[in-house]
């Protein structure tokens, strides 16, 4: 059986070759870059699509799963739980890509970090570049292998696809943040779920919206930058409104930069959503408990 590394030729050039497009791309003024940007994603799942061709296929409604020998026994269970995904984050969003999308399954942590050259540790279950989903197998990491539920409440999917959704509606216009804090909000909204670490409590301050704009993941407490970004969303959502959240979306659509669809969609300036988000996230957003933990 080939490796996962020969499924994919070339890896490592091919994130360099990627990284380079984007460079080009994020050169352009943005609404003609909204414009190169759906085309760029499209050469790339096409890309994958080719180089991925040798291995097993899994298709549903919504998705089309590749995965090794090794995951056999699993893909099903990815396959039902990326259909439990697509409606709740579609429903969020109001917006759905027009085109199947594609899953990969890594067998294993080390063909996952091999791909695409990734160095020292990393706990993550899945990523999402280029137009494709990328999970780790959940033999890797779940306790029960076999659990769908399991894997529909505490695996990668709705976060994902929730990045993969926003990325094809606002066709590349929006930031770190923002994106990492509206995946988080429908994880959240969907299973409950909630990324919660005693470095990451939001009662003692953090960082500024500056910094989340300009370095989200540069930023040494990433659990902190992750967690503001939540909160971020979640504020937008559960005290503006869910149509705030839909009238945010349309902005970034249009082509407003996320601070500026954010002021207007909120009728204030982009200093004192800040505070207010800071606030509300003080008193309302759950914190760190050992004891819980």
């Amino acid at each position: 059986m080939r490796t996962f590394m020969q499924t994919i030729p070339g890896g490592v050039p091919l994130i360099i070759g990627l990284a380079l497009i984007c460079l080009i791309v994020s050169m352009v003024p943005i609404r003609p870059q909204m414009w190169l940007y759906p085309l760029v994603r499209q050469a790339v799942v096409l890309k994958i699509n080719f180089q991925t061709r040798d291995m097993l296929a899994r298709e549903t409604p919504h998705f089309f799963i590749r995965y090794t020998e090794r995951d056999a026994d699993s893909v099903d269970m990815v396959a039902t739980a990326a259909e439990a995904a697509y409606e709740p984050v579609t429903a969020t969003l109001n917006y759905a890509p027009e085109k199947k999308t594609l899953i990969l399954i890594y067998p294993d942590r080390q063909a996952m970090k091999g791909a695409y050259g990734w160095v020292g540790e990393s706990n993550a279950m899945g990523f999402y570049w280029g137009g494709v989903i990328q999970i780790l197998s959940p033999k890797a990491w779940m306790k029960n292998s076999q659990s769908v539920e399991e894997f529909i409440t505490t695996g990668p999917l709705a976060h994902e696809y929730t990045h993969l959704v926003l990325d094809h509606l606002a066709r590349g216009n929006y930031t770190r943040w923002f994106t990492e804090g509206l995946a988080q909000y429908v994880e959240y909204k969907v299973n409950g779920y909630e990324w919660l670490t005693a470095e990451n409590g939001l009662s003692g301050g953090g960082y500024s919206f500056k910094e989340l704009d300009h370095d989200f993941d540069g930023l040494p407490n990433q659990a902190l930058a992750y967690r503001q970004s939540l909160a971020a969303v979640r504020y937008i959502a559960e005290v503006q409104g869910d149509a705030k959240l839909t009238q945010v979306l349309a902005f970034l659509k249009s082509g407003v930069p996320v601070n500026k669809a954010i002021e207007r969609s909120l009728g204030m300036d982009y200093a004192s959503y800040e505070t207010m988000v800071n606030l509300w996230a003080q008193n309302n957003m759950k914190q760190y408990s050992k004891i819980a933990n």
